[in-house]
């Protein structure tokens, strides 16, 4: 048996943080001046005397806290008044990864994260804080990757690869969910740095410099330019810190990729255990023909703001002949089942209709004399409602030609027991390929319009631990049955309830 690394003490001495309000509330009875907050002090011995009953209990925890890996499972014991035993046999292992934080490093500590199909959705099944000697443990259970065989492949991140990967696949709506993630987890730390450095005032002083330097646009719109500048940024340095060193072997039946420059991690996925590969593009790498390989695994990339990335950046070429790394026999096919030329307002109305709003609001004045009014006694209103103009209308139109490309892409294909879906969400377009077993639900629906042109919106839900929707856009009635029909006709019900439907 094992023991975590003993720097886990101060973990499990969170849980009884809770016993310091008995001091707390000692020292706040007693308190009513100045000198008493000294006497206060004097008396801190049993303040002293909680912290270390803290600290004792969680050294209670952490001793009783054991694991194993014998008879081809992890076994995992902890309790200190009363005993709680797991057991996760490895043949059930979907993902193993071993984290390295930067921190963590110099005291010889890493994390171990066991993960199944099973349990919690999207939650980890087993983590412990090993040393790093244990870490071959963990290793020496799962088979190794066959170097040299015939079926095994080698693919090495170069840095220009993972540079351009990190440019492509980086948003400043991710690094807003970062910045906010910030904020409100060490909301105080950042609003101290902010006062003490006087952050606001010298963001409101580049933003006037810049401004007068570019005649004719408004300090609010440089403001905004900065923070949509600043956010996309923050995300491309966390994807190139996350996907940076980036190293991936595989054979028929394991798949071990390594990535991460200063929190280094190493995943181990079982291919059996793989729910389907996801080939995501965006509009720029549609044109140029270059492809990304995520796969969806139980355990693998669940961590917000990560993308479950296996190959970043491919070629055709290259992905022809990597694709038979995760599945054997894995190919692209060409689409069956597409929509057809006339549906095409089905995927640009809603960018149109936007499009059409925002180019409105030139007329605002016309329509609301309030507006009028209030451009006459703040003429830094209209810069702002023309600034504000352009900016919405720059998403909009990326979107719109999203979905005008969208409509040569999106389809399905069905050959040899396996799917492969074609369709975009939001600005990137997605590749799902997959068993025919994979498809858990399929749901077509009709506007009443539809119902007159033969037309239907699909959804097919795939097999994960988080639900997965594709959802295709006005495709043929008749034809989508047909060849849908067919899928749902292999696939294996349940024992009592049907694993897939067919719904109207």
């Amino acid at each position: 048996m094992h023991h975590e690394h003993p720097l886990r003490i101060l973990r499990h001495s969170q849980k009884s943080v809770w016993l310091l309000i008995f001091p707390l509330l000692r020292g706040a009875y007693h308190i009513a001046s100045a000198e008493d907050v000294l006497v206060w002090l004097h008396g801190a011995w049993f303040d002293l005397l909680i912290l270390l009953a803290i600290l004792g209990y969680g050294a209670l925890d952490w001793y009783f806290r054991l694991f194993q890996i014998a008879d081809d499972q992890i076994y995992v014991q902890e309790g200190v008044f009363y005993t709680r035993r797991s057991y996760l046999p490895l043949h059930c292992l979907s993902a193993l990864t071993i984290e390295h934080p930067f921190l963590l490093r110099p005291i010889r500590a890493c994390y171990v994260y066991a993960d199944t199909a099973a349990g919690l959705l999207d939650a980890t099944d087993i983590r412990l804080m090993i040393r790093h000697r244990d870490e071959r443990l963990f290793l020496e259970a799962l088979p190794n990757v066959h170097q040299g065989q015939r079926h095994h492949a080698e693919h090495k991140g170069g840095f220009w690869r993972i540079l351009f990967f990190s440019v492509i696949f980086s948003s400043s709506f991710t690094g807003s969910l970062y910045l906010a993630a910030f904020w409100f987890q060490a909301g105080r730390i950042a609003r101290d740095l902010i006062t003490q450095y006087q952050l606001d005032d010298r963001f409101n002083e580049v933003s006037e410099t810049v401004a007068r330097r570019l005649n004719g646009i408004p300090p609010v719109a440089v403001s905004l330019a900065i923070i949509i500048l600043s956010t996309w940024l923050l995300s491309f340095i966390s994807n190139l810190l996350r996907y940076g060193n980036f190293d991936m072997h595989s054979d028929r039946r394991i798949v071990s990729v390594r990535s991460g420059l200063l929190t280094r991690r190493r995943f181990i996925l079982r291919n059996k255990k793989i729910n389907f590969v996801d080939i995501r593009q965006n509009l720029w790498t549609v044109f140029f023909r270059i492809y990304s390989i995520a796969v969806n695994c139980p355990g693998y990339g669940n961590k917000r703001g990560s993308i479950p990335i296996c190959l970043p950046i491919q070629t055709r070429r290259e992905l022809d002949n990597a694709l038979p790394m995760l599945f054997p026999d894995l190919r692209l096919t060409r689409n069956t089942l597409r929509p057809p030329w006339h549906s095409w307002w089905g995927y640009v109305c809603w960018p149109v209709m936007a499009g059409a709003v925002v180019l409105g609001l030139d007329y605002l004045d016309a329509i609301f004399p309030a507006v009028e009014l209030a451009q006459t006694y703040f003429p830094a209103l209209e810069g702002a409602i023309s600034f504000l103009r352009i900016m919405l209308l720059i998403p909009i139109t990326w979107k719109l030609l999203v979905q005008i490309t969208a409509i040569f892409t999106t389809g399905v294909s069905i050959a040899d027991g396996r799917i492969c879906v074609r369709y975009a969400r939001f600005t990137t377009f997605h590749t799902i390929i997959a068993d025919t077993d994979c498809v858990v639900k399929v749901r077509i629906y009709r506007h009443l319009w539809q119902r007159i042109s033969g037309k239907c919106h699909v959804v097919l839900y795939f097999q994960s631990e988080v639900t997965r929707r594709c959802m295709l856009r006005s495709m043929n009635y008749a034809e989508t049955l047909a060849q849908l029909g067919e899928v749902l006709a292999n696939c294996t019900p349940l024992p009592e309830e049907p694993q897939t439907s067919l719904t109207e």
